[in-house]
């Protein structure tokens, strides 16, 4: 059965051929009803097949053409008789036209009017209404068009991204037309910035993408980055004008391209990236990344089941006193052993995991097997350590995340002083002010802050004072450098005073060298983590 899409080309198609065919049709319903004896017969009804034919497919002009020309033809030149010749009186035949052409223009008034809906409809499958651009079924159509670039000296094809990071806010002010109206104005940049007016397409609500066919690597990053200068001009809107946050990103298109949606789904990805790092340089997914993308989404859907599985464990690494040396605590940190993959480090899988709504899951579990190992400790006559666990952002703003906590210090009958959760810096300092009265809760159950990294954010300092923060810890980029970084040294002495001053713990963590220890310890840091004689080991051989 034929499709609405492809009903308005087949109807093209087969006009002429049927211009023909209906004027042999017109004579031979003359010739017809002049062999049958005349117009007083009823085969001169046969005459509205040629006219509903004709306004069906050329619509009220062809109707009403051949309305008139039928109504001529079994008009005066066809007698009512013709064996007598007996003619027709002239009120019968202008009467016969008068019914003809009203015959056809109606059929064809219905014929042109289902014709507009089936191209409108055709249209909309293709464009996008508010704005008028093709969307992503037909960036599809774009993408299968290519020629196969592979072996080619003249580059590759590249789809390109663009985000309007800032939509959600315009509309929020402006109304969705403000939106659409950005969305075309970029479009019509990104066609005058680009070589050879490349078509653009809306592939998303807030994402234009642009084909660049034959592009090399070189081209392609210098037309990004002048692209990138010409987003950053601001849109007139109305009597406005408005700021966009454009983010790129985008995809080679290689080899035969068999399903542009994957491609389409890619670069979607790829400005999102962009978009959730800041980062105004064109991010690009190679095969290589591609593969890693996959790879991650795979260890997502098996996290849960090696929470529950236990595959998991969990590993601590000693803290040491910076004055005894003696330890007084540990940091837990997570190992996945996976029975198909081996051993797979953290970074693989918990930067995902705080992308996703699985980090309050991962995160419970470590608090919880971490806390389950405190007790076993305790009661083994290991006593007054401090258990560290690793925090997202994400767990903070979790209505329940504190309750939760302190039920698991309830179960495992441990003192909230014994536990402290590390929040990284630069994660944090974007939520700040809507996690201060979380944060403060947490405190309240005597739990220990601690400020993972610090150093590493661009605006800690301003909200120092107020966070219910009992530690902070110097990231390690700063303590490898002692102590002949001088940079360094101005950084961890400026750190450790600050920290003091505000009644806080310093902890340096990286401690690797004798004469970085040597150092800290004499600049008044309290605590270190990672010295090469208390490696991260498992709580079995610690517990020993």
């Amino acid at each position: 059965m034929m499709d609405t899409f492809g009903m308005t080309d087949f109807h093209k198609k087969i006009k002429y051929p049927f211009a023909l065919l209906i004027l042999l049709m017109v004579a031979g319903v003359y010739l017809f009803v002049n062999a049958t004896g005349g117009i007083k017969y009823v085969f001169s009804h046969s005459m509205y097949l040629p006219i509903v034919l004709a306004a069906i497919i050329f619509g009220v002009r062809g109707g009403l053409l051949i309305g008139i020309l039928g109504g001529l033809v079994l008009g005066p030149y066809m007698p009512i008789d013709t064996v007598t010749g007996e003619p027709q009186e002239t009120i019968n035949w202008l009467y016969r036209i008068g019914f003809f052409s009203l015959v056809g223009l109606t059929v064809g008034f219905a014929s042109d009017r289902a014709i507009f809906y089936l191209k409108k409809i055709k249209w909309l499958a293709n464009h996008d209404e508010p704005t008028g651009l093709p969307n992503s079924r037909m960036m599809g159509k774009f993408i299968r068009s290519l020629p196969d670039p592979f072996g080619s000296s003249r580059g590759s094809h590249f789809l390109l991204g663009i985000a309007l990071s800032n939509a959600v806010e315009i509309e929020m002010n402006f109304g969705a037309n403000a939106v659409h109206h950005v969305l075309s104005q970029l479009a019509g940049l990104a066609r005058s910035e680009l070589p050879c007016n490349p078509p653009v397409c809306r592939i998303s609500p807030n994402c234009l993408g642009v084909i660049l066919r034959n592009t090399s690597e070189a081209d392609m990053m210098r037309l990004t980055a002048n692209l990138v200068k010409a987003l950053k001009k601001p849109i007139a809107f109305g009597d406005l004008h408005l700021h966009c946050d454009a983010y790129l990103g985008g995809v080679v298109l290689e080899g035969v391209i068999d399903e542009p949606r994957a491609y389409i789904e890619k670069t979607r990805f790829a400005v999102s990236v962009a978009a959730t790092k800041k980062q105004y340089d064109t991010i690009f997914i190679s095969q290589e990344n591609d593969a890693k993308v996959r790879e991650n989404i795979e260890l997502l859907g098996e996290l849960p089941h090696a929470l529950e599985a236990r595959e998991i464990a969990m590993h601590y690494q000693p803290k040491v006193l910076a004055q005894t040396g003696y330890i007084c605590g540990v940091e837990a940190l997570m190992r996945w052993n996976h029975p198909v993959r081996g051993k797979i480090p953290p970074n693989l899988f918990i930067p995902r995991a705080e992308e996703s709504t699985l980090i309050d899951q991962v995160t419970f579990f470590a608090i919880d097997q971490a806390l389950g190992q405190l007790a076993r400790w305790e009661k083994d006559g290991i006593t007054g350590m401090r258990m560290a666990v690793n925090i997202s952002t994400r767990n903070i703003m979790h209505r329940d995340f504190a309750n939760t906590v302190q039920q698991l210090l309830d179960s495992h009958g441990v003192n909230g002083e014994r536990l402290e959760l590390e929040i990284t810096e630069t994660s944090f300092m974007e939520y700040v002010e809507s996690s201060l009265e979380k944060l403060a809760t947490l405190s309240k159950s005597s739990i220990i802050l601690t400020i993972d990294d610090f150093g590493t954010g661009y605006s800690s300092l301003q909200y120092l004072a107020k966070l219910p923060v009992s530690v902070i810890k110097i990231d390690q980029a700063f303590v490898r450098g002692l102590p002949t970084d001088i940079g360094s040294m101005h950084i961890v002495e400026v750190a450790i005073n600050l920290a003091h001053k505000l009644g806080m713990t310093v902890v340096a963590e990286g401690v690797e060298t004798r004469a970085a220890y040597d150092y800290l310890r004499n600049t008044g840091c309290e605590i270190f983590k990672g010295l090469p004689i208390v490696k991260t080991k498992n709580w079995v051989v610690f517990g020993a």
